[in-house]
């Protein structure tokens, strides 16, 4: 795993903006890692904040998958006196979501940042769904620079790049041994993106 410094800065940068921060990109892209990764940037940086913290993935969550139940959770979590943080990760799993960030966003006492996939939160969309000022942070599969960060190696270029053009960008991929298993699992992912998330968007 490595630091993707270019994405992180970004993010800092716009810490305390009051703007809605989306993190969009396709499927494995590292959007919930970046997400994570921020969470603990401010953790080691900042006293005196609430970190309000919510994965659509995880089942602990499914009883707010539902907009009013999103925004309750959120009120109920908010603490006077802190600035608060509200992450959101695969915010599109939650229908009509963007009711409850939206509402959420007026009050002016959040500082939001949300994931969601790219058959979901297309940029073309997103003056759509969101009423307030937002800025989309777009993170892509690795670069053939973080390919080489990965490995912790840069002694043939040439031959990482040969590598880098079989194995790609997508980091889930290099836990696999062999060039099927990681054909496979790149495979699958576009799958997914094609037959459940663009489907389910279109249809």
């Amino acid at each position: 795993t490595i630091t993707r410094t270019k994405y992180l800065d970004r993010i800092i940068e716009l810490n305390g903006t009051p703007d809605i921060k989306i993190i969009t990109g396709i499927r494995r892209s590292g959007k919930s890692k970046l997400m994570q990764a921020y969470i603990e940037y401010l953790k080691s940086n900042f006293e005196n904040i609430n970190i309000i913290f919510i994965d659509f993935m995880d089942l602990a969550y499914e009883e707010i998958m539902e907009y009013h139940a999103l925004h309750a959770y959120v009120e109920e979590h908010y603490q006077e006196g802190k600035t608060n943080y509200l992450f959101v990760d695969e915010v599109q799993m939650c229908p009509n979501f963007e009711l409850a960030i939206n509402s959420l966003y007026s009050k002016g006492i959040y500082d939001i940042y949300v994931t969601g996939s790219n058959a979901f939160l297309l940029s073309a969309d997103l003056a759509t769904l969101f009423t307030g000022r937002y800025i989309e942070i777009h993170v892509f599969p690795f670069s053939f620079q973080e390919y080489c960060q990965y490995y912790d190696d840069v002694s043939d270029k040439d031959k990482l790049f040969d590598d880098y053009t079989i194995k790609g960008g997508l980091a889930g991929s290099y836990a696999y041994r062999t060039e099927k298993d990681r054909t496979n699992y790149i495979k699958e992912v576009y799958e997914t993106i094609v037959t459940r998330d663009l489907v389910q968007k279109y249809a």
